[in-house]
């Protein structure tokens, strides 16, 4: 816990939502959990670098690589990309120390923070606004793109934060949701180059004898494009969040 609050005082972070909204104190909170997790998690990892790998291979070129949602790098396979890639572009809202460092290790790498949705400035005043994003759409030189465990994050920390703090209804705040999936798969389908998208499909959560509890979407109700690749991934193993556990289905698409 010191070690956590000793984090926050100390990263930097170049977006002022990052702090304000939570996403700083989130990103600490997902890096404890990978460290209490690394078995159930290290499995998922791999099968993302391998996906990354084989998206390597479909790009008919290898000028520029842009991976969304690069968070803690963990996923990401760097020192191939390195080599393959004339610049590796990692983007996220936040970069952890140990993020930084891993990349510091090659020149070619660059950690880019940024609001992917391009709307948070609005969001975190209270404004249900959800604008399309378009940085990097005018780079002709970007071959692959990567979504990365990314697109079904997007809606939770805004629409949590315009029900608290703003008393959004519910209704509206799900449209909120609902804008954030659209506007980020219509983005990734914008970029010239080859697109891969990692993400959550479906979320279960059990009970300690095993049983299934609940089911979640975590597309908002929003049909995602058709997955060429599954795997199960225990995100939420027994005993870390209490009685239950929670396993989520990861799908790959190429867009």
């Amino acid at each position: 816990m010191i070690f956590e609050f000793w984090q926050y005082l100390t990263t930097p972070t170049q977006i002022e939502q990052a702090k304000k909204m939570g996403y700083l104190k989130e990103a600490i909170a997902m890096s404890a959990r990978a460290d209490r997790c690394q078995q159930e998690w290290g499995m998922h990892y791999e099968k993302c670098q391998q996906v990354i790998l084989q998206a390597m291979t479909r790009a008919v070129q290898h000028r520029k690589v842009l991976i969304f949602g690069a968070g803690s790098l963990n996923d990401v396979p760097l020192e191939a990309l390195s080599n393959r890639f004339e610049r590796v572009m990692l983007v996220d809202l936040v970069f952890l120390k140990s993020a930084r460092e891993k990349a510091a290790k090659f020149d070619n790498v660059e950690l880019i923070e940024h609001d992917v949705t391009e709307s948070l400035e609005w969001i975190s005043e209270g404004q249900a606004m959800v604008q399309a994003p378009s940085t990097w759409l005018d780079d002709p030189h970007i071959d692959l793109v990567v979504s990365l465990n990314l697109i079904t994050q997007l809606p939770l920390i805004p629409v949590r934060w315009l029900l608290n703090d703003y008393k959004l209804s519910e209704e509206a705040a799900d449209i909120v949701g609902k804008q954030l999936i659209f506007a980020h798969v219509n983005y990734l389908k914008q970029f010239s180059g080859e697109v891969c998208l990692i993400a959550d499909r479906l979320d279960i959560e059990f009970d300690e004898q095993g049983q299934e509890v609940e089911r979640f979407d975590p597309w908002w109700d929003v049909e995602p494009p058709k997955a060429e690749t599954t795997w199960e991934w225990e995100v939420v193993p027994l005993g870390e969040a209490g009685k239950k556990w929670q396993k989520n289905h990861v799908g790959v698409s190429f867009l």
